[in-house]
Order: structure tokens, then sequence, then C-alpha cells
């Protein structure tokens, strides 16, 4: 920095132990991390706060008895996202195929450290709850939920909840709420609803009666000599055709339904889908199922799935056994579900997560089975054909829709599709849903009106050619319409440019009604899928036969898509891209000719009782199929090849160039604050092209503990911070941070008042010339052993080319780490190319006995040199390399992306052997760098990387100490990556080198806690 005033009030004791050099540069993006600055305390609250809302009377209901007082409620305290703004922007840009971030997901349990409640919200509601009298438990591993199990009369005391019970016009019994749960005012805010206090929400399977059986010998035995795509054995096609069932005509199979879609020859079905080998698929159950169904299934179609059965809740598990009548299908759903996704994907594996008996489950039951299949996030495929009426959830269990949409966001922020069953009943979704307080009314089903959820209608289809009409027979219609309660808006809005025949949308906020349904496939009552369920022992035999029925409903359609996608997730095109992650984005903006376009049909049930509007098909989209029905080779082709942002960028360095000075031209951050900077076409960054751009960025004279937060213009801010910084510590650190498209970048304060000075040394574009290449670590240069301090005022040049390695010409810039030590004023170094003028610019800001280490990318001079000057005082000198920059050609390409927290040793996350302890004295911790960004050893982006870029922040240091950064298959290098003293949290960037599986974090001496967030790679 340019005046006396710079890095003069920063506490520290001086640290007469001798330094370490870093491991190796890094290059700085912004952090995806809650920035650790951000934790808010609140004045406990005494005033009772409402925490939801009282249910409607369901139509025609009756009074019944109210739970006993001891009767046991399961309850989920729902929990608010920390920054909802900054999980829509991520989830946007990981899912938008236009995104530089595209598919840079989060990595497997990384969602609850980055986005869920943060610990001080969780410690806060729990001890609400603790001091109410509940006994709540741990909660969820997204940060989203505390379970809570108590008696009835527990809750009415703990959130003052009285309850009343209702028999139902179906004849259930039911019980519900009569007045809402109330929490303190200083937690009510961070909570989004209280589930479990209902079971007026009956969540129904999407199939319709099933016609059969036809019997078919026991093991029915595969004879078709072509074991890649799925075809039906001999045995069960001669049963079909004596029940009169005629292939294509009557019903479907996963061979005839597979070839329609477009996987006609096993050429086609090996090069787009690999039989789905390597993928799971995970369906959400609320029954139990037969394992001989599966496997008579199997055994016929020469599948061979692994199925795994996962008891959501073992203490309530489905109290009803499977029936394989025709007046009580229990467990038809399930195998429906397991059996077509096993047929169409015969190598994927499918996980089955089984909760609650639907006749029983309430919203609670229900949302924590979604919930366990996001965080266990194994499965890149979950499949729900189960769903209700959107207006009874909105009227009964409203807390149940932002509960699953935040479940539904955490699953597309990690990778994860969703897909759900449009529901059967045509546009008014609720006509025979139990308990409506209107049947007549247009509704479409939840889930499927989520707005990250892809939504499956259904059709109609009749022989090989593939003709499809909209399905609506009377006995049941495709669903679809418009959302009542979601909407879509901003970048995030992926039917912006779309609207079906008959949509209507009172929205007046500049968003628009999110549309029902995304896709279809078949569904038709009339032409069926073929499913095996139950057994039946002729009279006078002692052999059991296989049963077969013909079934229909969106809930076929659903596990077909299902399958398409893990087919998807299989192939080439997605092994090299990604897995598909939230699909709508690149659905909707893929090409013509991804899709059949049914154009007939409507799917308004003209039945007794229902006068409301319904829905046609058109060209295009529409509410009834959506975008179609799948050409399944080009739907592959979209999910997976849609470009994931631009190609690696090479860098070019410039002088360094001041280009914000807070302190000078009046504009001063203040709480809150945000202050934008255009680059492009200033201190050498082109007027356009520029990708990213290279900034030192400085913070100084703060009057309270903060973060800043550097990103493009015209994007949503992140949840991230660039610098953490404590009030009057001046503090540095390297920042390479996208260019917004009108040429700017913001910078946001979190509180209090701070000055940004911010200098420019390079930045990246496509057309660029100078390539990374690693180098070191090494030590170039340390004033303590060979030249003695710097002087104030004095200049030390210091040799690059030839140096450690690097070659003796060609190289444009040097990655250094910069470390100050022992300086005897508050002072600043500036590093530039030597041979030249010394810019006003500066790189390492210190106080009086402070160390404090800083990345610094500098352009070389031509004579092969960089400068050092100090400013004032005296002060020791370290700089180690790390990598430089050349033009040679063979180098490695900057590829930018999402930020994804890595590591957080105070929750654990990330972290091999470690359950949330700070790294202690000499202690080594390893960060697992596997299925980052969505990527498993080279099935991903970070397959080809030659380098991670970091950002390293310690915090809650109890000693002077270092931390060193180096892959899991190096020997400890003797250096440091970041230097810090008791009571500071000090951020720096590191790039270490992707040699083995994990990187080590070396703690010199103390304890400290210590995040880890990726920016970028190099390959």
């Amino acid at each position: 920095m340019s005046d006396t005033d710079a890095g003069r009030s920063s506490a520290g004791s001086p640290w007469r132990r001798r330094l370490q050099a870093a491991t190796i540069a890094a290059v700085s993006l912004t952090v995806v991390a809650t920035p650790l600055a951000s934790a808010q305390t609140t004045q406990a609250g005494l005033v009772p706060q409402a925490v939801g809302k009282v249910p409607a009377i369901p139509h025609g209901a009756v009074a019944a008895a109210a739970p006993a007082s001891d009767a046991k409620l399961n309850l989920s305290v729902a929990l608010a996202p920390r920054d909802q703004a900054a999980l829509d922007a991520f989830v946007q840009q990981v899912s938008d195929p236009k995104s530089p971030q595209y598919k840079h997901y989060l990595g497997k349990g990384q969602f609850g450290g980055v986005f869920g409640a943060t610990k001080q919200t969780i410690d806060a509601v729990t001890k609400a709850l603790k001091d109410a009298g509940l006994n709540p438990g741990p909660a969820t591993p997204d940060g989203l939920s505390i379970p809570v199990t108590a008696t009835a009369a527990e809750v009415h005391s703990a959130l003052g909840v009285d309850f009343a019970g209702y028999k139902l016009s179906d004849g259930r019994t039911t019980f519900a709420n009569t007045s809402a749960p109330k929490l303190p005012a200083s937690v009510a805010s961070s909570v989004t609803g209280v589930l479990g206090l209902n079971n007026l929400v009956k969540v129904a399977p999407s199939h319709t009666k099933p016609q059969g059986p036809a019997h078919a010998a026991a093991n029915p035995s595969a004879t078709r000599p072509n074991t890649v795509t799925p075809g039906l054995c001999q045995d069960v096609a001669q049963a079909a055709a004596g029940a009169g069932w005629t292939d294509t005509q009557t019903f479907w199979q996963p061979g005839s339904l597979s070839q329609s879609y477009g996987y006609n020859t096993a050429q086609l079905y090996t090069q787009y889908g690999d039989n789905g080998n390597g993928v799971t698929v995970a369906l959400f159950e609320l029954e139990d199922f037969d394992w001989q169904d599966i496997v008579d299934f199997q055994r016929c179609m020469n599948a061979h799935a692994n199925v795994n059965k996962i008891v959501v809740n073992p203490q309530k598990p489905p109290t009803r056994p499977v029936v394989h009548t025709d007046d009580d299908q229990t467990g038809l759903e399930s195998a429906l579900d397991i059996e077509y996704v096993n047929g169409i994907a015969p190598g994927a594996t499918v996980n089955v997560y089984q909760g609650p008996d639907w006749q029983d489950a309430t919203s609670a039951d229900a949302t924590a089975v979604y919930q366990r299949m996001v965080n266990d996030d194994t499965a890149q495929v979950i499949s729900t054909s189960w769903g209700t009426c959107e207006y009874n959830v909105q009227a009964f269990d409203p807390g149940r829709i932002t509960a699953e949409k935040a479940i539904f966001q955490q699953a597309a922020a990690q990778g994860q599709t969703v897909l759900a069953a449009a529901g059967d009943t045509g546009s008014s979704d609720c006509y025979h849903g139990t308990g409506s307080t209107n049947g007549s009314v247009l509704s479409v089903d939840d889930p499927a009106g989520q707005p990250y959820v892809t939504a499956v209608g259904g059709t109609r289809m009749f022989g090989t050619n593939g003709v499809e009409t909209v399905w609506n027979t009377g006995n049941g219609a495709t669903g679809g319409g418009v959302s009542a309660v979601q909407s879509l808006s901003g970048a995030g809005n992926y039917q912006a440019n779309v609207s079906g025949p008959g949509y209507s949308c009172a929205r007046t906020d500049g968003s628009t009604c999110r549309q029902v349904p995304d896709v279809a496939a078949l569904a038709s009552a009339d032409t069926r899928y073929l499913v095996s369920f139950g057994e039946f022992t002729p009279p006078g035999q002692t052999q059991p036969e296989t049963d077969w029925w013909l079934v229909g409903g969106t809930s076929g359609a659903t596990p077909v898509w299902a399958a398409i996608i893990a087919l998807a997730n299989s192939s080439h095109a997605c092994a090299a891209t990604g897995p598909v992650g939230f699909a709508n984005p690149a659905l909707y903006a893929a090409p013509q000719g991804t899709f059949r376009d049914v154009t007939t049909g409507n799917n308004f049930m003209s039945v007794s009782g229902n006068t409301s509007g319904l829905y046609n098909a058109g060209v295009g989209y529409d509410l009834t199929t959506g975008l179609g029905t799948p050409r399944a080779p080009q739907v592959v082709e979209a999910v997976c090849n849609a470009k994931a942002g631009p190609a690696g960028s090479a860098y070019t360095p410039v002088a360094p160039a001041r280009l914000m000075d807070t302190r000078t031209d009046g504009t001063t951050l203040h709480s809150n604050g945000t202050r934008q900077l255009k680059v492009a076409g200033l201190g050498g960054v082109p007027a356009t092209g520029a990708t990213a751009v290279v900034l030192n960025v400085t913070v100084t004279n703060p009057s309270a503990s903060s973060f800043l937060t550097v990103y493009p213009d015209g994007q949503p801010r992140p949840i991230s911070s660039n610098l953490n910084y404590t009030a009057g510590v001046t503090v540095p650190n390297l920042v390479t941070v996208r260019v917004g498209d009108n040429g700017i970048v913001d910078f946001y304060n979190l509180s209090g008042n701070v000055d940004v000075v911010a200098d420019v040394f390079g930045y990246y574009s496509t057309d660029g010339a100078s390539l990374y290449k690693a180098a070191g670590p090494a030590r170039l240069m340390d004033t303590r052993d060979n030249g003695g301090a710097i002087g104030e005022g004095q200049t030390r040049t210091l040799p690059i080319e030839g140096a450690a390695g690097i070659p003796a010409s060609g190289v444009t810039a040097v990655v250094l780490n910069v470390t100050a030590t022992n300086p005897n004023a508050g002072s600043f170094l500036t590093v530039y190319p030597g041979g030249t003028a010394a810019p006003q610019s500066s790189n390492l800001n210190y106080s009086p006995g402070q160390t404090i280490a800083n990345l610094v990318t500098v352009p070389v001079g031509t004579d092969g040199s960089v400068a050092f000057l100090n400013h004032y005082g005296s002060v020791d000198v370290i700089a180690d390399v790390f990598g430089y920059y050349t033009n040679s050609g063979d180098g490695l390409h900057f590829h930018p992306t999402a930020p994804a927290r890595l590591a957080d040793s105070r929750t654990g996350a990330g972290l091999i052997n470690n359950n949330g302890v700070p790294i202690g004295p000499g202690a080594v911790t390893q960060v697992a760098i596997q299925n980052v960004n969505g990527a498993a050893g080279n099935n991903g982006p970070l397959g080809t990387a030659g380098a991670l870029a970091l950002n390293v922040t310690a915090t809650n240091p109890t000693a002077s100490s270092f931390i060193t950064v180096y892959g899991s298959s190096m020997q400890r290098p003797s250096s440091s990556n970041l230097n810090f003293t008791p009571g500071l949290t000090i951020p720096n960037s590191v790039v270490v080198p992707t040699n083995g599986g994990a990187i080590n974090l070396y703690n010199f001496q103390g304890s400290v806690d210590v995040v880890v967030d990726l920016f970028g790679y190099f390959a």
C-alpha cells in the first residue's frame, strides 16, 4: 500500500522461531464456504413466535377423538438454509449448461457446512427445544432439520399446540394441530416449520388399477441370446399371449419400450448407456415389496441389478404385508418402480428407501425419506412415484412445501437428479385427493411441482411406430398444469421462454409460475406396463406360477425416465463431463429433435363433480406432456454433452497497477455494502475477452471483524469470502475472480467499515499465451541467511530464470509465496518485475513484530528477475517458488470451478478420521479429494488436474504456528503456506499438486481449525 497508515494497527506477538517456506503457490478464486467472520449472535427473545400455520379442516371431515396424551409423535423441526440467495445462485450455476461452473457440484457431506443452518443456529434451536422440555436428537447432516420424538402432551406443553381428531370422507381417522407451534423469537426466524403435527395429507402412489393376472411358470428363464438390451423371456411372452395380451398394443415391456424410445440396437445401448453400470438409482417408497417379484422379473428380463432395501425409520416400518390381489395392491408400486428401472437400465444398482406405510405416514415421515436419500448421496438418480395434490399440501401442511424445496435444492447442489410422477388425475389433481377442500380445483402434484424436480407426465402409445397422444382414458389422465405455490425467476428460470396452452399466472413480482410436467413417457391405463407381482398355485398343482399384471400411470413413466438418466450417467459422454444433476436447465436448452413432441389430446378428466378447466397438447411445450417423450440417445447427448463452461484459460501478466483505493476515492465500504470495480479496459486488462482477473486485494482500517467477498457483477453474491479479518488488522490476499459480462467485479463487506485496495497483476483469457507449470516448492530467498533485512526504501532483486528448475528463458510470470517476518515498523512490500520502476501497488502489509505470508503472482522482468521494495523500517523476507507461467505451450490451463468446500475441521466435513476437532500440534490431517465436484477417480474434471487451486483459512489458533499443505503421496516439504498468531483468522491461497488421493494439512504447534475451499484446477 502506498501510505504510512497501511498495516500499522495489526497486533500480534513477535515470533522468533525460524519460518518454514510455503509449499506451493495459489491462484485464489471466490471461496465457497461460510464466511468465517459471519457468525451472528442473537439476544434471547422471550416472546414466543409462531413457526407454522394452523391447517385447514378437510372438506367433509367430522370430529373424532383427539390423540391420547401419551401418543408418540415423530416431529421434524425444519431449519432454513443459512443463505437462501447464495444457495439459489449456486444451484443455478452448477445446473446451467452455459455457466462456467456447470456440473462442479458439492462433494459428499459438504452441503451442511456450506449451506445448512450454522452450528450457532442449530445449537440455539436445540437449546430452545430442550428448554421447553423436549429431547431433540442431533441435527441431520445437511443442517436442515432437527428430529424430535415426544408425546402429544409434551408437544402441547413445549410448543403450545392443541390437537383435534377428525374422520375423513374416505374413512380415515386423522389428527391435526388446531394451533400453531411456537418457539422463542430469538430462534423462530431460523425455523420454517414443524412437520409431523398432523397426518391429514396422504401421499399415494400414482398407478392405475391393475389388470390381470396372467400366470407363467415360476422361475422363468431368459433364453434370449442378446444380453445387452432388455427383453422378454419366452415363458412370460407365452403367458401374455394366452391372456390375450399383445406386446406394444396391450402392454409394453422393457425391451419394446427401450426400442421405441431410441435404444433400438445393442450398439446404441452400449454407446449411450453402458447398461447403467456404476450408477445407483434411489427409489422413494412408503410400502414393502416382495423379493420374489423382483427375482422373477430379473430372470425373465435378463436384468441383473443389485437391489437393496434401506428402512428409513426402523421404529415405524411399513405395517401392512404385501398383498397380491386386484383389490389390494400393497407392494405393486414398489415392484413397478424397481422392475422398470432394472429392466431399462439392467446394470444399475437400485436402492429402495422404505418409509412408514403410506396410509399412516405424516409429512415428517415422508420428508425424512427424501432427506435420507439426499444425505446418503450414494445415488445419482432419485425417483418418486408417490405424491399428493399441491393444493392439499399447502392447505393442510404448508411447512412441508418449504422443507421439500430445501432438500431437493441440496440434491441439485450435489449433482443428484430427482424425478417425480406428475399424477394420474389430470388437471384437477385434487379430485381424487381424500380430504380436499375443493375437489374440482386446478392443481399440480407435489413434489412434481417443486422447482428442483423433473416432473414426468404420461402418454398413450400403440405400436412400434412410436406415435403418442396425451394419456386421458377417463379412468385416469396425466397430471399437469400451473403451480399455485412454486415460482421461477431470474437466471434460474429454465421455463422463462415456454408457456403451455392455457397457462395463466398471477405473479406480480417478475417471476413466473412453475409449469408441470417437464417431460413424459408411457402411462396409459390401456397400454400398460407388464409387472411381476405375486405367485399363484393352481388347484391340484404343487408348484407355484408367477403372476404378471398390467398397470399404468405416471408412476410407470417416472422410473422409465429415471432409468434413462441412469443410462446417461453411465455413458461415455457423462463419464467425461460429470453426473447429470438437476436436469431441467439442460432439458429445456436441448436442441430440437431431443424429444418426440406430443401434440394431440388434453388432460381434462370429465367426470361428475369435476368442473375445472383443461390443458391441451400443442406444438412445443405444453401442460400435458411437457417437452415431450424421450429420444433416449439424444437425451443423453443433451444432459451429458452440454458445454461445461469455457475452455481452460491462459494467463497474461500485466505491469502491476492500482485499480481501486477506497481511502482516496471516498468509497469506504460500510456494513452490508457493495462496491463495483470496472476492470475491463483498465491496468492492461483488455476491454473484452478477459475471463478472470488476478488482483491483490488488501483490506485496511476495518472497524469490526468481518469478511470481504469478491465476485462477478451481475451474478448473485455467493456464500463465500476471500478475506477474513478482525478489527484493526490489515490483511492481503491474492484473488482470482471471474469478470462479469459487463467487465465489472463486485466487492461486498459484511459488517463495520473497511477500506479496500485492489491492484491488478494479470488476467486469464481463452486466447492468452502463458500456461502454468509447477516448480519447487523451493526457497529462492531468505534475507535472514543471505543479505540481511531489507531496509527502509530499499529494493532487493531476485533472479528467477534459471533458478530451482525454472527455465533460463521464456518465463512470463512467477508464483511465489512471500513471507515477511521480524518487521520493526508497520510497512508493506511491493513485488514487481525487475528492471522496471516500482509501481503504486502492494503485495504484503504487516505490523511491527508480525509474521505474515501472501501468495504473489508477478511478471518477470526482461532481465529474468523480480524486485522487492520495502517502504518503512526494516523487514526480513522469504520467497518460495511454487510455479511459473511460460509461453512454451506445454503448461497447464486454468479452469475455474464453482467454489466448493473440501474440508472444515470445525465440523469434520471432508476430513479423513476427523470428527470435528482442531488440528493438534505436530499433527497431519488428510482432506479427501475423491468425489469433489461430483468426480470420482478419473471420471470427472479433477481426474485430469495437475494441481488444485485452494483457499486455506486458519482460525481459532491457540499458538503462533504455521500450516503446510501438500499432496498425500509427497514427503512433507520444509515450507509453510500460511503463518498465524493466536486470536487471528488468516487466509492464504494455495496451489497443491494432485499427487495422491488426499491433501495433507500439517500444523506446527498449538491447535488450530482449518477450512479448505476449492476454486479451480490446472489441467
